[in-house]
């Protein structure tokens, strides 16, 4: 068997056109461009134009198109003729990263080799490979075939040459992180049960499921029965059926031909005192069908309904027991009947227990807020995982400060708060059944930071390909943590955050722009951010560049992008002992990626407890050298003089975002007025302060009567003596017991005050202000002046959580670069005790 010539070779856009429109009630296909964009919805969706579309009334399918440059996004590389987008059309929900026929072990690079056509009632797409990653001297054919009505999209791969009999058959599956992998009758499935997805894999001959291998991809190998071997020809096909759960799915592969109807499940909400319609979001349906005379019953399976309180799903007509649980509903069981027809099947109504809740600023007006809920007896809720949006883990999101929350009957703690200008308030409530206690919850901003703007320069959300989580939920993360400016700054694509402000109505509380991090090997030194950046929707990595295997070459290429334009450059989490003079961090020294130091606008330099460390007597593995914030000072001594940033680079929305921020200078404290360009020159010129909550205010003053400078500035002092006034506020969760200056990044034994031998200097704890002092630093050569204020022993868990909050609260501020002499500042080489690599050239 010779894989198959197709009857219509459809060569140009306008035989494309005619393909689509000739068929527009049946299977279609067609090349995508921008006036026929995909209806296709979920967070996974990753088509850009020139990829293809397969569509019937069931289904839709995306292709990437068969060339090099092909990726989907930074984990999914070289993804030529794979599937990228799989779903139901109705509901329309891709969760799915890749299908990739034969795993990768064959390159598809050839647009030429691509032919599509029509046979009857099928569409097809099909490509022979460009290379075998083997060297074997055989070659791969991939065929789709999508036929009219079919619920699935049929696969086929023919492997030809004179070693083809002996490769084995297996396909690859990206169904990344809370998929399950899983196999029933002769279906193998990947299945994710929150997002609402289960893809199903089914060979047309044999009847054993094909088996999975855990791996990234996951392998989906297939037995002797499935595949047919002879002839210089190895050749195996499998049904991939998209679906809304595993019950659905073994309706339609392992019943009848025809598709089941599709039926909808409700689970209506009590809202006391309203006429409104509403339904319980996420509860957790579980279904067993009746079957036989003793009234026999299947095993389980689970639906969950959507935040819109709705659940999909066909089913074999029949008699089926039906029970759900959510959280702060009681539960509830019924028999159902279905029938052939569609229905809309309501489950009871149910009066939910928890609270609500408006939150408001000082002048009563609502504000985006964070709910923190923590149960007595330390089972607390968990409303989804961190990947999603608004009810995440044991937090909720109000980004216009309204709270519905269900909870079961307990008792609670409850922590509301909007970043550390604010106050948190604690709430303490018991819960009763089916009782919704009402709050007011007002959320003072008690700490004056005028003059300065929040910022987050780095975080991720799921189109960036390493994590899986909700690009809404991230920026619902943003705006109820405080932050005033977030560029979008995903993988090795230009992303946009602006969307999701503008679904919400609330562009004008945060400011944003387009950027992207760009993550190219080796690591850690080839991660760089920059913004803004031209975004162009739909293209490949959104208009952005490519990795470069030369860090030196991929910074300096990513800072000239869209004509040299202006924009921050970002290095990211660096090891700088490796980029300073030790590139294959094997301990020699060698000419590192030192070229990178040019094009750096900022740095990281996080963690910022490192900074009160004796990093040198006991410094790290050269391979593991993580302390970035001492190998700044000693570029900083070395006369690099890039500022330094920290940021959380969140990759999920559980407290991802917020406990490490950057308070940038601005001449605006209105988020709706902030200027990304303002935000650039802020940022190069070292304006920033550091922290993990505490807002730190440093300000340097002579007696030559110049303009006081902030963190950044240079300061003449011909006399040597600096008047440094240090102010440190913190909102009712957070304190310092720590304030410090650093003289060319060592500490001064002088200049370290704490609570307990300075208790004078610093505040009761119910102050806002925690230490305000002008300190007068005598210095005897110029220097650089870095104040840092810590909280030694203190957490920030209740509000930040568990992960992110047994961190001490600590800011960290840029230097003040202080000329002694009159010649100009003047690094003085201080190499703090670990001497950095030099280069042998």
């Amino acid at each position: 068997m010779q894989p198959p010539r197709l009857r219509r070779f459809i060569p140009c856009v306008c035989a494309f056109l005619w393909l689509s429109a000739a068929f527009a009630t049946s299977a279609e296909i067609r090349v995508i461009y921008p006036e026929f964009e995909p209806d296709i919805d979920g967070k996974e969706v990753d088509w850009i134009y020139g990829d293809y579309l397969m569509k019937n009334d069931q289904i839709s399918v995306t292709i990437a198109a068969p060339i090099a440059t092909r990726d989907a996004n930074l984990t999914i590389r070289g993804i030529g003729a794979s599937i990228l987008d799989l779903t139901l059309n109705h509901p329309s929900n891709d969760q799915l990263s890749a299908f990739i026929p034969t795993a990768a072990r064959y390159q598809f690079h050839d647009p030429s080799q691509v032919q599509i056509g029509r046979d009857g009632d099928a569409v097809f797409w099909q490509c022979r490979s460009s290379k075998s990653l083997a060297g074997d001297g055989t070659t791969a054919t991939v065929r789709y075939r999508l036929v009219d009505g079919n619920a699935f999209v049929e696969t086929t791969v023919w492997i030809e040459g004179d070693n083809a009999e002996t490769v084995k058959a297996f396909d690859g599956v990206r169904a990344d992180r809370s998929f399950a992998m899983e196999q029933s009758g002769s279906v193998a499935y990947c299945s994710d049960a929150f997002f609402r997805q289960t893809i199903g894999f089914k060979s047309p001959i044999g009847t054993e499921p094909p088996q999975w291998k855990n791996g990234r991809p996951a392998e989906l190998h297939y037995g002797d029965q499935h595949v047919q071997r002879g002839d210089g020809l190895t050749t195996w096909t499998v049904l991939l059926y998209p679906a809304t759960s595993p019950i659905d799915l073994l309706a339609v592969a392992e019943g009848s031909p025809l598709a089941p109807a599709m039926h909808t499940f409700e689970v209506p909400l009590e809202i006391p005192g309203s006429d409104e319609k509403a339904a319980v979001r996420r509860a957790n349906i579980v279904l067993r069908q009746m079957s036989g005379s003793e009234g026999d019953i299947s095993k389980p399976f689970r639906l969950q309904t959507d935040d819109l309180g709705i659940a999909h799903a066909r089913l074999v007509p029949g008699q089926y027991v039906v029970s759900y649980k959510a959280i702060g509903h009681t539960a509830f069981v019924l028999v159902v009947k279905t029938s052939d027809e569609p229905q809309t099947i309501r489950l009871g109504t149910s009066a939910p227990s928890g609270f609500t809740a408006t939150v408001t600023d000082g002048d009563g007006t609502p504000i985006p807020a964070k709910a923190t809920i923590y149960a007595a007896n330390g089972d607390h809720p968990d409303f989804g995982p961190d990947s999603t949006r608004t009810f995440v883990k044991n937090c909720v999101y109000a980004v216009h400060g309204q709270l519905h929350c269900p909870l079961d009957p307990g008792t609670y703690e409850i922590h509301f708060s909007r970043g550390p200008e604010y106050n948190s308030v604690n709430r303490q409530i018991q819960v009763g059944k089916e009782t919704m206690t009402e709050l007011s919850v007002q959320l003072d901003r008690v700490v004056d930071t005028r003059g300065w703007v929040s910022t987050e320069l780095h975080s991720h959300s799921s189109p960036s390909g390493d994590n899986t989580s909700d690009q809404y939920g991230r920026v619902e993360n943003l705006l109820c943590e405080h932050l005033e400016f977030a560029p979008c700054t995903e993988h090795n694509r230009i992303s946009s955050y602006a969307p999701h402000l503008q679904q919400m109505q609330l562009s004008h509380m945060m400011a944003t722009c387009t950027g992207m991090e760009l993550t190219g090997n080796p690591l850690p030194a080839n991660h760089q951010n920059s913004f803004p950046l031209h975004h162009h929707p739909h293209t490949q990595n959104g208009g952005g560049p490519r990795v470069d295997p030369n860090p030196v070459v991929q910074i300096e290429r990513l800072a000239m992008w869209d004509g040299g334009s202006d924009k921050l450059v970002q290095m990211n989490h660096p090891n700088l002992h490796q980029i300073y003079g030790d590139l294959d961090v094997d301990g020699t020294p060698d000419k590192g990626f030192r070229g990178m130091l040019k094009w750096m606008d900022v740095i990281e330099v996080h963690p910022l407890e490192t900074i009160f460390q004796d990093v040198a007597s006991k410094p790290p593995n050269v391979r593991e050298m993580r302390i970035p914030l001492f190998q700044w000072m000693q570029l900083l001594n070395q006369g690099y003089r890039i500022p330094g940033v920290v940021n959380t680079d969140a990759h999920y929305n559980h407290h991802g975002s917020g406990w490490l921020r950057n308070w940038f200078a601005s001449s605006t404290d209105d988020p709706a007025e902030i200027s990304t360009d303002e935000m650039i020159r802020q940022a190069e010129a070292g304006h920033i302060v550091m922290s993990t909550g505490p807002f730190l205010s440093v300000v340097g003053t002579s007696k030559t009567g110049e303009a006081p400078a902030i963190p950044g500035d240079d300061l003449s002092a011909g006399d040597g003596q600096v008047n440094v006034q240090v102010t440190v506020q913190c909102p009712n969760w957070l304190d310092v017991n720590r304030v410090a200056i650093f003289v060319n990044g060592r500490r001064s034994e002088k200049h370290d005050y704490t609570r307990k031998n300075s208790p004078e200097l610093f505040a009761d704890s119910d102050s806002v202000v925690k230490f305000d002092s002008t300190i007068t630093v005598q210095l005897d050569a110029d220097a650089h002046l870095i104040v840092a204020a810590i909280g030694e022993g203190m957490t920030m868990e209740k509000v930040m959580g568990e992960q992110y909050g047994k961190r001490p609260p600590i800011a960290v501020s840029n230097p003040i670069f202080v000329d002694v002499d009159g010649n100009g500042f003047q690094p003085n080489g201080d190499e703090l005790g670990l001497p950095l690599p030099k280069s042998p050239h």
